[in-house]
């Protein structure tokens, strides 16, 4: 399989069980912000950063396709 299928997977996968993996690990929403002297600057939700991650994933699944198609065209 194409790294970029892989990669594509990876991201997708994480996108789905993005909040039982940070869980299980422990970090909380706090990881998706830029904070500075205990003020959070800038945050993002973490369904946004599920969202992201699916985009990113999806993108990386047809670039990976588009590399199989030509490599089986030559």
């Amino acid at each position: 399989m194409n790294s970029n299928i892989i990669s594509g997977i990876v991201l997708l996968a994480l996108s789905l069980f993005l909040t039982p993996l940070l869980a299980i690990v422990g970090l909380n929403e706090r990881l998706f912000g830029l904070h500075w002297q205990g003020e959070t600057v800038f945050s993002l939700s973490p369904f946004l950063v599920r969202i992201i991650l699916a985009v990113i994933g999806i993108i990386m699944l047809i670039i990976g396709g588009m590399q199989v198609a030509k490599q089986k065209n030559k």
